[in-house]
């Protein structure tokens, strides 16, 4: 499995297997906290080859500098079909939050698990601005 895509935007959304996104970034600025983010989205795209193809598990988790969790990791399964002619299969994520409330500046993590096995970090800075 290799990772094609993995941000945090503005917005994304996966349009019959495109993946569209608007507006990466890994940091946010605030004046007073605590604060709540409206809106974001986390892309990802994966590739799976042929000798990968089956059910597989994922979990996503946002995490504080300590290792707490923020909100309730978020779970779900992916089923990778047998890819034409050898090549690969592709399957995008998109997960999209409200109101992420944040509540100190610092340095937050999204992690991504794949079948219970760490795949990747995403930092996430809180910046205090006056």
């Amino acid at each position: 499995m290799e990772i094609e895509v993995f941000t945090l935007a503005d917005f994304a959304q996966d349009n019959n297997s495109k993946l569209t996104i608007v507006g990466t970034f890994d940091a946010i600025q605030a004046r007073q906290f605590p604060v709540a983010h409206p809106a974001c989205s986390i892309a990802c795209r994966l590739r799976f080859g042929a000798k990968e193809a089956g059910e597989h598990d994922f979990r996503l988790r946002l995490i504080d500098a300590e290792g707490k969790e923020l909100i309730q990791p978020v779970e779900g399964n992916i089923s990778i079909g047998t890819p034409p002619n050898g090549q690969f299969s592709s399957v995008n994520i998109v997960i999209n939050f409200n109101q992420l409330k944040f509540e100190k500046p610092g340095r937050y993590s999204f992690e991504l698990y794949i079948d219970g096995d760490w795949t990747s970090g995403l930092p996430l800075f809180l910046n205090q601005v006056i």
